[in-house]
């Protein structure tokens, strides 16, 4: 139990901040690039991260420079939207005044921004507050923004708003502590510490809840904490499937740590769920591993515990009995591309790719500018997607066609259109600004993509996930092909997950470097071609197969040096 442990220093920076304020406000007023490491643990609840251009770092050491220091900051945004035109054009203005003129997509449907400086940090706060968006509770040990299918809230024949339940999560799990507004916004200095769900340590990790549609699980419920699958009759809300335990990072041969799915809990009626979840989350808060980081997860107090002992525990924390588990079905998620009718008579959305989440104009594509003009003259709202996308919503039938020309004039649908393959692909950012990256992935995975077009590839229907490190942002654990950067240009390479992300992926090669892997990867979709059964997809194929076939396959067709086979698997990467 964390109550007779020694706790690590995070949990003593934590516990010491006065309510999340640290040293922030008095290091801000000075002129340096940068913040002490003490206020850098304590800026990541405040929704940024100090980082550096590791592009650069060589040659500004050759010229005796420092790092080339720079803040990403994030949007909470619970749900995936929606956000009104008003607000869109302030996070375009934000990315061209003071960032590097790209907007990210992330993969809990916030929005990031990059190369935002030290001093320029206040003003972007302000900004995004004066169009009532907040980077509060981005990061850091606490719920991060609360995930639901945004088609929930806008598709035709749709019951079930997702929407409106992640606001009502995300409300009642905000902090209660003062020093965003004193610090960033000039409130009045109430200095409000007290925190009654929290504590004065917050939690010991960061903490992730998503909520499913009924018929979509785009947002992946069984790789959070807390995952939600709503159940319906006759078109009307009856509860709630709750999952507790999942989650996707690890650590290279550390067998103690491991993505895991989360397992199910119990099933509640709309009116408990609230408490049900601040049950889940005082257990973690209370029980969670507070001396180890790598330990600190719900998933590994669930699998230290068992379901039964976790909802013993949780069951104390509500004050009564938890109902039973009821059967419930896990379906694919959707990506929501393309036109589509709304709930609203005569109005449609349209979702668009966004490859691995760059908001970027590009010679050949002018995606910023086209989306800013296409917000400016027609007025959509917009929502975020757990697959890097975004959706431009309430668009009236009659002016469908005059905002897709405006979408062409721009190049922001593509000369040729977008391959299966590119589509259904997503990284995570890593180099050169994550700190924690091993290997690329965003800058890379479309190179491998366009390699496997080129090869007669791209028509494939098959999920391929590309992750700089294994915390795995990206969710590669569950695909049907992640690959994990192991070292610089090496991956391990994992198959067999599933399209509704409720089957963990198996470690097929510990090492493969960059350039073997469009190779590799033509020589896996030729085996899933040869050996697959009617209504299998990639990953039921290789799932069936099972890493040592693939292997000895692999070696027969000669596609792979002997020697990059490994004669066993790491079982930590099973898990």
């Amino acid at each position: 139990m964390s109550s007779k442990q020694k706790r690590s220093k995070a949990e003593l920076i934590k516990k010491s901040s006065q309510g999340l304020r640290g040293n922030i406000a008095q290091e801000l007023e000075e002129p340096t690039e940068i913040f002490s490491k003490d206020s850098v643990q304590i800026l990541k609840f405040h929704g940024m991260y100090q980082c550096d251009d590791r592009d650069l770092r060589r040659e500004r050491q050759k010229a005796g420079k420092g790092k080339a220091h720079q803040f990403m900051v994030r949007i909470k945004n619970p749900g995936g939207g929606r956000l009104s035109p008003e607000q869109w054009l302030a996070v375009d203005e934000i990315s061209e005044r003071h960032g590097d003129g790209t907007i990210r997509i992330t993969t809990r449907q916030g929005l990031q921004f990059y190369g935002i400086g030290k001093d320029n940090l206040r003003a972007v706060i302000q900004l995004l507050d004066s169009h009532k968006l907040t980077t509060f509770g981005a990061c850091g040990d606490g719920t991060r923004n609360v995930m639901a299918c945004p088609a929930s809230a806008v598709r035709a024949g749709s019951a079930f708003n997702g929407q409106e339940w992640a606001d009502k999560i995300a409300d009642r799990l905000a902090y209660k502590t003062t020093a965003y507004y004193d610090i960033w916004l000039d409130g009045e200095k109430i200095t409000q510490s007290e925190e009654p769900l929290y504590g004065d340590s917050y939690l010991p990790r960061k903490f992730k809840i998503a909520i499913a549609d009924p018929h979509d699980n785009c947002v992946e419920i069984l790789t959070n904490d807390i995952g939600l699958l709503p159940a319906m009759r006759d078109d009307q809300l009856e509860g709630f499937h709750v999952m507790v335990g999942g989650g996707m990072g690890a650590t290279h041969r550390k067998a103690e740590t491991f993505p895991r799915l989360a397992e199910p809990l119990t099933f509640v009626e709309p009116s408990r769920l609230l408490d049900t979840i601040i049950a889940i989350l005082t257990t973690q808060r209370d029980l969670g591993n507070r001396a180890n980081r790598r330990q600190a997860r719900m998933k590994y107090l669930v699998e230290e515990l068992g379901i039964e002992g976790f909802r013993q525990e949780v069951e104390v924390r509500l004050g009564g009995h938890l109902p039973n588990t009821r059967p419930f079905p896990i379906n694919h998620g959707e990506f929501h591309h393309g036109w589509h009718a709304q709930r609203e008579t005569g109005h449609y959305y349209f979702g668009l790719f966004v490859e691995n989440g760059r908001i970027a104009d590009l010679p050949e594509r002018q995606l910023r500018t086209g989306l800013r003009e296409a917000v400016k003259r027609f007025r959509p709202n917009i929502l975020l997607t757990p697959n890097q996308d975004l959706i431009l919503s309430d668009v009236p039938a009659d002016k469908i066609h005059l905002l897709y020309a405006l979408l062409e004039e721009y190049g922001v649908l593509g000369d040729a259109g977008t391959s299966r393959l590119r589509s259904n692909s997503m990284a995570c950012p890593a180099l050169p600004t994550c700190g924690l990256a091993i290997a690329e992935a965003e800058r890379y995975l479309p190179k491998l993509i366009t390699e496997l077009e080129q090869t007669g590839y791209g028509n494939e229907e098959i999920q391929i996930r590309m992750s700089g490190c294994p915390n795995s942002c990206s969710r590669p654990p569950v695909a049907e092909l992640g690959l994990i950067g192991k070292s610089v240009n090496a991956y391990a390479v994992f198959v067999g997950g599933s399209l509704s992300g409720a089957r963990l992926a198996e470690l097929l090669l510990e090492s493969v470097r960059s350039e073997e892997l469009p190779s590799l990867v033509a020589r896996l979709i030729d085996i899933s071609r040869s050996e697959r059964r009617d209504g299998e997809s990639f990953g039921d194929t290789t799932h069936r197969l099972g890493p040592e076939r693939i292997r000895e396959m692999l070696k027969a067709m000669d596609s792979v040096q002997d020697e990059a086979i490994p004669s066993t698997v790491e079982t930590a990467q099973l898990r």
